[in-house]
């Protein structure tokens, strides 16, 4: 998609820096929002059309008017689904500049303005946000201001905003099972990130909610990992709603998984969430109301519950290990796990292995990697295609991830408020930029024979590596450097296809020993599909998930399903939790006062042509 929608550019010049101070900014900004809102107000289809950027613009839309996920693409397509859209909501004001419009000069051929908005709905009654960035449009000597992003945003409904004053009320004594069914508004199944953040965001909303977590622990989702397991982003990035981390765990930590699973802890005890551990699900009914009934069973007896909404949320792409078929594993002699079983290079020393095969390159392959050398091991890394690496100094700078630090929300406002294909090409040309001034910087790395392109690669996508790929990327914090200086092996450029007594078996027909073979390989359950009726004990036709769909949004997450009523799947990463909470807690709580509107699917033809 981004070879298909690249970056618009400017012809330097364009636009003098020194003439676009706040004021000018601003006077452009009122202009474009003047003409935008008279043609809505007056249904002109050709006039709302021109507002924006001629062939590329985009509309991405989250609840405010659309009550779904969307994200349209072109003048008239936009003019058109703005048109009918407005109309459903019943814009009851029209969009308002909030505070003064920024002048952005990013590069020489890419300088916009991007200011905020406000706005009302009728339909239901709602406060919604924007968010404009503008483009130059120079025609002869005439110079026009138009739309290259709008960004709506539904904020909260009349009929409750987020409260958290209701997060200290006391929660449900849910220590046993009882013999009377139990009740909910929301049934959310897994106790993790997602689940604990939907939980604390329904809970301000004023929303009666039960988890279900398989472990025996708050936290465990985190605690049972690998010991290595770190983030490697900002601390600030993962923060959860209400609560932040503490000042010691703020960047440069990288957070560990102690520190993870401390923090949900904390969380569930603070906000007196309603929680069941060791549960595992044996059946799931929807009855003929919608609702759905739930049993499930612990160790302290059988529970039954019935809720109007169901939530899955389960992890995406972390539960289920996948492990590539390989031929004669009868014949290896030694250890085989995959990471998902791997707790320490000291346990494997204890087991009496000295050599390890690591099959992977990304990021919890080389968690393995460093793990085992400081165990006294000697790893190989397997590394079968080209490994994305991006230093962990790109993902910390103030105009990346590193923003963060600076203030959660309006971080958020910066990435998550844009069309997925433009957040993911800004960050890509961001991280190019970076990589142009430090060139040799892996060059030793693939003198020691491993696959590496940097940021300056034309497949360098981070979002695609994360959303698309699950993976394919290592954010180096200096595992590179084991391999670079010789102090672990590498073995590239070829699939292993099977074992031998002593090792692995590889495309070319070499071989390798090791007394033991990690498959860092990633999962196979990102897609709910494939593991819904595992999970929740019956077949249920929910939509796929992850990836991307034709419009650039991340299919099935924090959005109603097409063929499945009060089915819901929360997930994502550790942004996503916190961000997108919001999205899905507005939705059933909308549902539940009974002023949910349908979906908005169509895509409207436009009603004028495209000039």
């Amino acid at each position: 998609m981004m070879s298909q929608n690249p970056i618009p550019t400017i012809t330097p010049g364009t636009i003098d820096p020194a003439s676009m101070g706040d004021e000018e900014a601003t006077k452009q900004a009122r202009a474009v929002l003047q003409t935008l809102n008279v043609s809505l107000a007056t249904n002109d289809a050709q006039t709302l059309e021109s507002c924006f950027y001629p062939g590329q613009a985009y509309w991405k839309d989250l609840l405010a008017l659309t009550y779904h996920t969307r994200t349209f693409s072109t003048p008239g397509v936009i003019a058109a689904s703005l048109l009918e859209t407005a109309s459903l909501r019943q814009l009851t004001t029209g969009f308002e500049l909030e505070g003064a419009a920024l002048f952005v000069p990013a590069t020489p051929v890419l300088q916009f303005i991007d200011c905020s908005l406000t706005f009302k709905t009728g339909s239901p009654a709602a406060k919604c946000s924007g968010r404009i960035l503008l483009l130059p449009v120079k025609t002869g000597e005439r110079l026009e201001w138009k739309i290259w992003v709008l960004s709506t945003t539904l904020e909260s409904l009349d009929v409750q905003s987020e409260d958290e004053a209701l997060l200290q009320t006391p929660g449900r004594k849910l220590d046993s099972a009882s013999a009377e069914p139990l009740e909910t508004d929301v049934f959310i199944v897994g106790g993790g990130n997602a689940a604990v953040a939907l939980a604390a965001r329904l809970k301000a909303l004023g929303v009666d909610s039960i988890m279900a977590e398989r472990n025996a622990n708050v936290g465990d989702n985190w605690a049972l990992r690998h010991d290595s397991l770190k983030f490697h982003v900002p601390t600030s990035f993962c923060e959860l709603p209400y609560m932040a981390y503490d000042k010691e765990l703020q960047t440069p930590h990288c957070l560990t998984r102690d520190d993870l699973a401390e923090q949900v802890r904390r969380y569930v005890e603070a906000f007196h969430l309603n929680v069941v551990n060791s549960a595992e699900i044996t059946r799931t009914t929807q009855m003929p109301d919608k609702r759905w009934h739930v049993e499930f069973r612990t160790p302290k007896g059988a529970y039954t519950v019935t809720a109007k909404h169901l939530v899955q949320a389960t992890g995406i792409g972390s539960q289920k290990p996948y492990n590539p078929p390989m031929a004669d594993e009868e014949l290896y002699k030694g250890i085989r796990i995959h990471s998902a079983q791997f707790k320490n290079g000291k346990q494997l020393r204890a087991q009496g292995v000295d050599s390890v095969l690591i099959v992977g390159s990304a990021n919890t392959g080389f968690d393995v990697l460093e793990d085992c050398y400081a165990a006294g091991l000697r790893p190989t890394m397997v590394v079968r295609s080209p490994t994305y690496i991006v230093p962990i100094e790109y993902i910390y700078d103030k105009m990346s991830l590193g923003a963060y630090d600076f203030g959660v929300e309006a971080a958020d406002r910066m990435f998550l408020t844009l069309p997925a294909v433009v957040d993911a090409q800004l960050a890509r040309n961001l991280f190019a930029h970076f990589a142009s001034q430090e060139p040799q910087r892996y060059e030793a790395l693939a003198k020691a024979g491993f696959p590496v392109y940097d940021s300056r690669h034309p497949d360098a996508a981070l979002m695609h590596n994360l959303i698309e790929r699950a993976g394919g990327h290592y954010v180096d914090v200096g595992g590179t450097a084991l391999l670079s200086e010789g102090k672990a092996g590498v073995k590239a450029g070829v699939e292993p296809v099977g074992y031998t007594a002593t090792g692995l078996r590889f495309s070319d027909g070499s071989t390798v020993d090791a007394d033991a073979v990690v498959w860092c390989t990633g999962f196979a359950d990102a897609d709910a599909r494939t593991v819904v009726a595992e999970i929740l004990k019956t077949d249920l036709p929910v939509d796929a998930t992850w990836g991307v769909d034709e419009e650039g949004e991340i299919r099935g997450m924090w959005k109603r399903h097409l063929r499945v009523d009060n089915y819901w799947i929360m997930g994502g990463y550790t942004q996503q939790h916190r961000f997108h909470s919001r999205t899905l807690a507005l939705q059933i709580k909308a549902a539940l006062e009974g002023i949910l509107p349908p979906a908005y699917r169509d895509t409207p033809q436009p009603k004028t042509l495209s000039t």
